[in-house]
């Protein structure tokens, strides 16, 4: 009895010590994979952007005020906006923003806003993101959210590039910033395909034990026949 018990515990043991070392190596292989996943994510954002700002005429921002929405000056950044995203299914929302001196930011034109007025920024009108660093930082550099975002239009994943005015001559200084928006969701989708892994791991931690118990056992283990 003291030998059976002995084994019992030594695969209690060794179950326990091969659930211990999957897990391990399991959360290490998914944790790398999801962060390469979201560092590709955010620097194909990040790259698409960069790559719209540079097609934005930094003199056809100069001006715009209040009430121009709709205006054919509007219309023609609108519809540069419409023609780059419409290369890149993920993006949903092109628009530009303008960082103020008292460090507010406000929207300076939203390609949405001929479509949807109500669920759209007008010029002018401050932003709420909370991807106000981000913003900042895209002043010399394109950047993206490091997590989605909430805002009363919805939930999103960012970038953030600089709209420079060097197209016109000058040092090529940045007059406003470009941000394009991917919906949360699609965000949380590409970023979530090392669920994979997690199954994986599960079916060999499985597997393992079973075999360790399996295996573990000698044919003396079998309940002796009784005697007649």
């Amino acid at each position: 009895m003291a030998c059976k018990c002995r084994k019992s515990t030594k695969l209690w043991i060794s179950s326990i010590l091969v659930i211990i070392i999957i897990s391990a190596l399991t959360l290490f292989a998914y944790t790398g994979s999801q962060d390469a996943l979201r560092d590709s994510v955010r620097t194909g954002l990040k790259n698409t952007a960069g790559v719209m700002a540079t097609q934005v005429n930094a003199s056809d921002l100069t001006n715009i005020k209040p009430g121009d929405e709709m205006s054919p000056k509007y219309m023609d950044v609108v519809n540069n906006l419409w023609t780059m995203r419409s290369m890149n299914d993920q993006i949903i929302n092109a628009y530009i923003l303008k960082v103020n001196p008292d460090q507010s930011i406000t929207f300076l034109i939203d390609d949405l806003y001929p479509l949807d007025p109500q669920g759209s920024a007008k010029i002018g009108e401050v932003s709420t993101s909370p991807d106000k660093a981000e913003i900042f930082a895209a002043l010399s550099s394109p950047t993206a959210s490091k997590v989605p975002y909430t805002t009363k239009y919805g939930s999103f994943m960012s970038a953030y590039a600089p709209i420079d005015d060097s197209g016109t001559g000058s040092l090529g200084n940045t007059s406003a910033v470009l941000a394009i928006d991917m919906p949360a969701k699609d965000y949380v989708a590409a970023t979530s395909t090392g669920n994979a892994i997690l199954a994986t791991g599960l079916v060999a931690i499985i597997l393992a034990v079973g075999a360790i118990v399996i295996f573990g056992r000698r044919p003396d283990d079998a309940e002796e026949p009784v005697q007649k």
